[in-house]
């Protein structure tokens, strides 16, 4: 432990102590990328298009999740968020609804109609490799979108938030190859 000790103290003399802790910051957290867009499906339903990096990566698991003051009170009829683990034969890009998986996917979610205006959401998707001896992922990366129900709120058909803006479909697929 103390030589541990000697050789951080003299690594934080050498280059400097911001650059220590943003190399150790980053390496720590498999990246998130913005490989999520959320929009309106073509019957006007709200939808998340998960893109992998690669057409082969599987999908480990997919979640959906608020975050909201604790009011102590949950509207049945809001989206709370869910997760889901897609079947091994589920790869590449994929469009879903946010209210509730795939019917073949193993999640369940409370039936849920609207978002809600309080906080916001995440949608997320995970790639990596499940792990034999604990069931844990094991995970390579994550695609992740944050947003409010205002941002997508105003979208129209064919119109996708995406890392803090509206897109098209083309650009976000474009967006989504570079930050690969």
């Amino acid at each position: 432990m103390r030589d541990r000790l000697v050789r951080t103290e003299r690594v934080l003399r050498g280059v400097g102590a911001v650059a220590v802790v943003a190399v150790l910051a980053t390496g720590c957290s498999p990246p998130e990328l913005p490989l999520v867009a959320v929009g309106r499906g073509p019957g006007g339903d709200l939808r998340a298009v998960l893109r992998p990096c690669s057409d082969a990566s599987h999908m480990e698991e997919v979640s959906i999740w608020h975050v909201a003051n604790k009011s102590g009170r949950v509207d049945p009829g809001v989206l709370d968020g869910w997760s889901a683990r897609p079947p091994q034969s589920v790869t590449g890009e994929q469009e879903i609804s946010l209210y509730r998986p795939p019917r073949d996917w193993h999640g369940k979610a409370r039936s849920a109609k609207v978002l809600s205006p309080v906080g916001f959401y995440a949608v997320e998707f995970v790639i990596g490799k499940r792990s034999v001896s604990d069931g844990d992922v094991l995970v390579k990366y994550s695609g992740i979108n944050y947003f409010k129900v205002a941002d997508i709120g105003r979208l129209a058909p064919g119109q996708w938030w995406v890392d803090g803006k509206v897109m098209n479909r083309t650009q976000f697929r474009d967006h989504a190859d570079d930050a690969c």
